[in-house]
């Protein structure tokens, strides 16, 4: 158990280290990584950046000592992208969110950081639908070629099972 969570503490820092530069206080941006267990090793972890000018997806395999860009375009309508998520309320929602119908090595893992006005916001989710993800991802995907938008679970993804194994009080 202790040589699973070491691999899954190191993994998740590969992940977190793939995410792109920081924003400028009082900037605008929000960054969405994400990747399948079953295909990181072949696939890596892909980052998804809005900021108040540009969209820029990253890709970062397991092995890569490098952020390879692999689409940058300038935003465009920012002004109405930028209140569409700031409409949604990221401050009321938790840091993490775990599906436990999926196996914790198996799954797709989402993580997400906001930053606008000095408000700060991450939100780790293992194989878990969230509304307001799914909002943001709508978002994103409204500003970016078919080929490169982010397919996300549906609502109708099950995640309502209990964590057995420990405490009785994990829901």
């Amino acid at each position: 158990m202790k040589i699973m969570l070491a691999f899954l503490g190191t993994l998740y820092a590969s992940i977190a280290s793939g995410q792109t530069n920081v924003a400028k206080p009082g900037a605008f941006r929000i960054s969405l990584t994400t990747y399948n267990h079953a295909a990181y090793i072949f696939e890596g972890a892909t980052t998804y950046s809005l900021t108040d000018s540009s969209i820029q997806i990253a890709k970062k395999g397991l092995s890569d000592t490098a952020i390879k860009t692999v689409y940058l375009r300038p935003l465009e309508n920012r002004e109405s992208t930028i209140a569409s998520i700031n409409r949604i309320p990221m401050d009321t929602l938790k840091d993490y969110y775990c599906n436990y119908c999926i196996m914790i090595t198996s799954g797709n893992e989402y993580f997400l950081s906001f930053e606008h006005n000095s408000k700060q916001k991450r939100i780790d989710l293992h194989h878990y639908y969230l509304p307001q993800l799914d909002e943001i991802i709508e978002i994103i995907n409204s500003n970016l070629p078919a080929e490169y938008q982010i397919r996300y679970l549906d609502k109708n993804t099950i995640q309502d099972c209990k964590y057995s194994y420990g405490t009785e009080d994990n829901k």
